[in-house]
């Protein structure tokens, strides 16, 4: 496997992009991994290799470059949420969708990347994020996972579910059924906001399950059968829609 962790040069400053493919020449379908909340870090980095193992160039950004902070972020302290909070707020979709620009262009510029169609994926704020790229970057996007998102639909103007006009990519969305942020109410109205777009995706419950279940290094909510059924999902859309 080839990676490289470099950075690149934005409008804001400068942020990392983290990239992982297999050996050889390729070209590799390109496959953009979102950051949760807890800053990027190895254990993302590891999962950005676990997908290009499967034959993909993986591009991962380091979207609170802005604000910075660095993961892996220590929940047991105090200050920690509040500037959890406020990247989060600083981050836009407007800034995240020029920051996924950006970070691809490490992929255009490469002979190994093939980037005439993408694949997403993304935890906790990254899943949100993944469903308003879907959005942004319309039939750019073929395949997008949103794994134990949040804030997919609110009563704000910018909530997601709203904006789907020209989402074209198929979407699964793994949901922790322990997740306040993601409750029966407001994923049976992403759903009926889903069907009215004529959007593809599966929407799958998973039992036991609460927020943060894919990170093996949360002990409190890692939960093992819901990480390897989402990523067995993962892994089936992404060879389905972009091979």
């Amino acid at each position: 496997m080839i990676e490289r962790l470099e950075k690149i040069q934005t409008a804001d400053g400068a942020m990392e992009v983290f990239t992982a493919r297999p050996d050889g020449n390729g070209p590799f379908p390109v496959v953009v991994e979102i950051m949760d909340a807890l800053g990027m870090r190895e254990e993302l980095h590891d999962h950005a290799r676990r997908i290009a193992r499967l034959g993909y160039y993986v591009v991962a950004p380091d979207f609170f470059y802005r604000s910075n902070i660095k993961g892996p972020l220590d929940l047991s302290d105090p200050a920690t949420l509040p500037r959890i909070r406020a990247a989060m707020a600083a981050l836009t979709d407007v800034l995240a969708t020029r920051d996924i620009e950006d970070a691809l262009k490490v992929a255009q510029s490469d002979p190994a990347a093939a980037t005439d169609k993408l694949g997403l994926y993304g935890f906790c704020m990254g899943g949100r994020l993944a469903l308003v790229l879907c959005e942004k970057l319309g039939d750019r996007v073929a395949a997008a996972a949103s794994i134990h998102p949040g804030g997919l639909v609110t009563d704000q103007p910018n909530s997601p579910h709203r904006h789907l006009e020209h989402v074209t990519a198929e979407i699964y969305f793994g949901i922790a059924d322990q997740d306040q942020t993601a409750t029966p109410e407001q994923m049976a109205e992403l759903e009926t906001a889903l069907r009215a777009r004529n959007v593809s995706y599966t929407l799958e419950w998973h039992p036991g399950a609460k927020h943060g279940f894919m990170m093996p290094s949360r002990q409190d909510v890692y939960h093992e059968d819901a990480a390897r059924k989402a990523w067995q999902r993962i892994e089936a859309l992404f060879a389905r829609k972009l091979a």
